[in-house]
């Protein structure tokens, strides 16, 4: 493992905040989930993986199930909760809640959620195909006469 005493898996700050991060907006995703939203350029998630199993020891993260590929599934803790706020600079009030128990069931409608999330942060934008060049308009339409009126006559 070769972490410190408080970090025996080895996992960073950074690495951790992400974690924390990751789950106070997606309340629960596997590690793998994880590092394709907030460090895709990394190899692997083993630095995901090393980080939960850290923030767990330390009680802010919980795995209760796995996903149905056997992964598995991270959440916060109530303590982990005020965490994850503070890394964001959110409120507690406003974060939502902490998914307990949501993991036992492999939570395929949260896992599909964070698929499509991740699919979306991650898609590089398109340039927009150029505009269709001007055609030159036809000559406008002859107006028609206006209505002829009687004249008034001044007496």
């Amino acid at each position: 493992m070769g972490g410190s005493k408080a970090y025996p898996y080895g996992s960073t700050t950074v690495v951790r905040g992400q974690v924390l991060a990751a789950l106070g907006v997606l309340k629960l995703a596997t590690a793998d989930q994880m590092h394709r939203l907030m460090a895709p350029g990394h190899r692997d998630n083993k630095a995901f993986r090393n980080a939960a199993l850290d923030l767990a020891r330390h009680g802010l993260v919980v795995s209760e199930g796995s996903s149905r590929d056997g992964h598995k599934i991270w959440h916060l803790t109530p303590v982990g909760l005020d965490a994850a706020a503070e890394v964001l600079g959110r409120p507690v009030g406003e974060m939502g809640g902490t998914a307990r128990g949501a993991a036992r069931s492999g939570a395929p409608h949260a896992m599909a959620v964070n698929e499509t999330i991740i699919a979306i942060i991650r898609t590089p934008p398109r340039r927009p195909a150029p505009c269709p060049a001007r055609r030159s308009l036809p000559p406008p339409l002859p107006r028609p006469p206006a209505p002829c009126l009687p004249r008034r006559r001044n007496r």
